[in-house]
């Protein structure tokens, strides 16, 4: 009674006090608030910091100057000896945190009470007060956010603090839940303070056998948790969430060491959650350490594809998804020693999926399937009848809806790999496509719409009109039109893929369809959008909360400016399809052209990355059929389409998107080229430039949070760059570079010095072997472009071009030969210093035993037949020659052809 008396007391307070204390007046409540949170009585100092969590609000925006007197009575609150009080005082700073302006002096107040916050929150913990070390978490989420300053100095004691948490298996699931959540707002916000402070390491060593933790379905029976509360509560999910996250913001060489040495010590364990966890655990890593993973590959896969077999269905399911990771993201078809990796994994899968039970472990099989059946190319023909045994089997027996939609996805896959060896079963897949076209329930049009995908993909890849004829392409186009009357937006999303891929194949021909399909691609285009969530922080809660996106073995993520709309995907179809019909069919598609393109620059700033990438595609082709047709009325739609570029280069935050407006621009100049009385000047030099902040990393979509670079942070460390993060943006330089220099002739040499540095700094031996790659790709394209005026970059690109012909990486072996050829051809007499260390460099690489691949000792014959051209074939260039001669024929890069064989005669 007494208790609900105080709390009405304080409420009225409270009410009056957000009048009076404004104004000036009622000066005499802080003093009595002071004396309370001094006095000997329990109830009074509780009674105080109630009144203080209610009205900081209130005191600190009118008493500023009172700040350090409520800061020191905080921390006298926070070591009271009394639980009450402290829960009280917890709540009275977290109050004042968020109610903090961030000037210094506030910061340096809150930051002394940081210790405070943790102790506190231990002694709860002890004393078996979950609630109360909730309102810790709460207070450090504020911190973490708002404040971050205030951590400065304090963030290795907060992990710690929450790992601690974390790895306590008698505490609930939620408070270990927030204690991961903390750490992962720094994670992706300040990863270089965790490295800094040397932290990655033990958070990895932590993390890694929580994502092995059984869920709460599985330690209290299924029937027991309520499927929406289960779905938040995973500690699994969320540790699994953060290691992703660390992959992706920390370089590679924090991450990997303490991960493989996990995996491999766990990956045959007796232990069924240590078997899961290691497995998990790479595939998690993946992405974010691509190069490192892909290095190991060969001694990972073979221990990882037993696990498909394992007697528990979450290692086996770890481990599908783990395998299909690697597909997507690891190139493995790139590295010699990696690609025959395949007839251990699909062979595997094959085998074990027929006879998997467990739906979510069939679905990942699935997965991993399309994965590796996507990566193979031509090498897929071998999987193509025992696949297609398993979708005529499942198509026969009316399997689940997800089995047959999973498996068809799988073989869309295979055919775009692979078409002309699917086209000889044809005849049979074919009925099975129509049976999957007349479905017409709810839980079966996703199947249609993966019809409709293998359907498109048989159609486009039927390059010599061997198997599909003309009836066949009239009623791929009718059936999915036919899909449209059912409300579904993933069967128009699917039927705008088909009408492209039967646009391709048809060319010009496509016109008497092209009407209806133009139509229904700017309906979609127009639909209203339900918005989903609308933010990234939602977003990133979405992902954490929802087991369907992540389920504790992987993930997708958001980034930036990214609103998800419940048409998101059908938009983006319809925009490739107009880019489609603009690429295959230009003529037929011009007089659409004119309302096609105001809608394309209206989405290329659409408010979901995925749209606008494909808005920004289709919006550089469109300006390309424009110029081809009609060039003299073309000029406005070039300039709407550079102009949308620039705006992306300079404004948008998602790297994906920047990368394919930069692909569409260097494709519409390729064009430009040709039609020089269109003065496109201005886009010349703006593009110039954005290609410069994007090469010194300046560009928006490259920085990073200001959370990480708060002042005070003492996070100075600019070596940390993430290596493995935006190297899509530098691809797309390498496209749109060369561009300009065509463009532009020799003219660029005098625009090209900065760009020549920021190309060298990425060529330095700690960026990774796929930056350099492309930078040494970028350079030797722009170099050829610009001629002799370029002959300065020789003898500053060639020490570290010479030095990368001895990496393990195929592809930067080949790129380094390549370029040193056309830099000692353009260098002339600036090259001349390296003719010698060039050649020494070169010649044993023609030898197979010394160069394992042949496209790169191809590329080593070019580069010594360019030497060759400069030195002559006299004196020393006569031994040479005759080492170049035996080299012959050229068997892998036909390429080398035109000036190796041109020169020899």
């Amino acid at each position: 009674s007494r208790l609900n008396t105080r709390n009405a007391i304080v409420d009225v307070i409270a009410k009056i006090a957000r009048l009076t204390v404004p104004l000036g007046q009622w000066k005499e409540l802080l003093e009595f608030m002071g004396q309370c949170a001094s006095s000997p009585e329990p109830a009074h100092r509780e009674l105080a910091f109630g009144m203080f969590a209610s009205l900081t609000e209130t005191i600190v925006g009118a008493l500023s100057h009172h700040f350090g007197a409520l800061g020191q009575l905080f921390a006298q609150g926070l070591v009271d000896e009394s639980t009450n009080v402290r829960m009280r005082a917890l709540k009275a700073v977290g109050a004042l945190v968020s109610n903090s302006t961030g000037e210094p002096e506030q910061v340096a107040i809150m930051k002394s009470l940081v210790p405070h916050i943790i102790e506190a929150a231990k002694t709860a913990l002890q004393a078996g007060d979950e609630d109360g070390a909730g309102i810790v978490f709460e207070v450090l989420d504020e911190l973490t956010e708002s404040q971050t300053s205030a951590l400065s100095g304090h963030v290795p004691a907060v992990v710690s603090f929450c790992i601690e948490v974390a790895v306590a298996e008698q505490l609930s699931t939620l408070a270990r839940r927030r204690a991961l959540d903390v750490v992962a707002f720094m994670a992706r916000h300040k990863p270089k303070a965790l490295t800094k402070s040397k932290l990655i390491e033990p958070l990895l060593v932590a993390l890694c056998p929580l994502c092995g933790e059984p869920k709460e379905e599985e330690l209290a029976g299924e029937d027991d948790v309520d499927a929406d509360e289960e779905e938040e509560l995973q500690v699994q999910t969320v540790a699994s969430q953060l290691i992703d996250v660390l992959a992706l913001k920390v370089p590679a060489k924090h991450i990997l060491p303490t991960v493989i040495s996990f995996a491999s010590t766990n990956l045959n364990s007796s232990s069924e959650r240590l078997r899961h966890a290691a497995v998990a655990v790479l595939g998690v890593v993946t992405e974010g350490c691509c190069e490192g993973v892909r290095a190991h590959a060969a001694q990972i896969i073979p221990n990882v594809v037993p696990r498909l077999a394992d007697e528990h269905a979450a290692v086996r399911g770890a481990a599908a998804f783990t395998l299909g990771q690697f597909a997507e993201h690891l190139n493995l078809t790139i590295d010699a020693g990696c690609r025959d990796l395949h007839k251990q994994v699909l062979p595997a899968l094959f085998f074990t999926l027929p006879n998997e039970r467990v739906k979510s472990v069939q679905e990942r099989m699935m997965y991993a399937m399309d994965a590796w059946l996507e990566d193979l190319q031509g090498e897929v023909e071998e999987y193509v009848k025992p696949l297609l045994d398993i979708v005529f089997l499942a198509i026969d027996s009316d399997a689940k809806p997800h089995v047959r939609e999973m498996l068809l996805s799988a073989l869309a896959s295979a055919t775009a790999s692979c078409g002309r060896k699917v086209h000889e079963f044809f005849r049979d897949l074919l009925p099975r496509l129509t049976k999957c076209f007349n479905l017409t329930s709810d839980a079966e049009l996703s199947v249609r719409a993966r019809a409709l995908e293998v359907l498109g993909m048989l159609i486009s890849s039927d390059r010599e009109h061997t198997f599909i004829d003309a009836q066949t392409n009239d009623f791929a186009v009718r059936v999915a039109l036919s899909g449209f009357e059912l409300d579904f937006a993933e069967l128009r999303e699917y039927a705008h893929g088909l009408f492209g891929e039967v646009s391709e194949a048809m060319g010009e021909g496509f016109e008497q369809y092209l009407d209806v399909c133009v139509g229904k691609a700017i309906e979609s285009i127009e639909l209203d959008d339900g918005i989903m969530f609308d933010s990234e922080d939602e977003a990133d809660r979405d992902e954490l909360d929802s087991d369907d996106d992540y389920d504790g073995d992987g993930g997708q993520r958001t980034s930036g400016y990214s609103i998800r709309s419940g048409v998101m995907d059908e938009k983006a179809s319809a925009c490739k399809a107009l880019n489609c019909y603009a690429s295959h069919c230009p003529r037929a598609f011009a007089k659409y052209i004119p309302k096609v393109s105001k809608l394309l620059v209206s989405m290329s700033d659409y408010m979901h990355e995925m749209v606008r990438v494909q808005a920004h595609l289709a919006l550089g082709q469109t300006a390309i059929a424009a110029l081809m047709i009609d060039p003299a009325s073309s000029q406005s739609l070039a300039h709407e389409s550079l102009s949308a570029t620039i705006r992306c280069v300079l404004d948008d935050d998602d790297k994906e998107a920047v990368s394919a407006s930069i692909e569409s621009a260097a494709l519409v100049l390729k064009v430009m080229k040709d039609h020089p009385t269109i003065d496109v000047n201005q886009h010349i030099v703006d593009l110039t430039a954005a290609s410069l902040e994007i090469l010194e990393g300046r560009a928006v979509c490259q920085m990073e949070d200001d959370y990480d670079s708060e002042a005070g942070d003492d996070d100075d460390d600019d070596d940390e760059e993430d290596p493995e993060a935006g190297l899509s943006v530098i691809e797309a330089i390498a496209d749109l570079l060369p561009a300009l220099a065509s463009y532009m002739g020799a003219s660029f040499a005098q625009h090209f010095t900065p760009h020549f540095n920021a190309l060298m700094r990425r060529t330095s031996e700690n960026r990774t072997e796929t930056e350099r790659l492309l930078c040494y790709a970028t350079l030797v394209e722009v170099v050829r472009a610009v001629g002799p005026p370029a002959a300065m970059c020789a003898p500053v690109a060639l020490p570290g071009c010479l030095r990368d012909l001895t990496s393990g990486d195929v592809g930067l072996r080949r790129n380094c030969a390549y370029c040193a050829g056309v830099l000692v051809s353009v260098g002339g007499e600036h090259a001349a210093q390296f003719h010698s260390v060039v050649a020494q460099a070169l010649v044993p690489m023609l030898s197979a035993e010394n160069e394992p691949d042949g496209g790169v000792r191809d590329n080593a014959v070019g580069a010594l037949a360019r030497l060759l051209q400069v030195v002559g074939i006299h004196g020393e260039g006569a031994a040479l020659l005759d080492v170049v001669l035996r080299a012959l024929p050229l068997r892998n890069d036909l390429e080398e052809g035109p000036d190796v064989y041109h020169w020899r005669a």
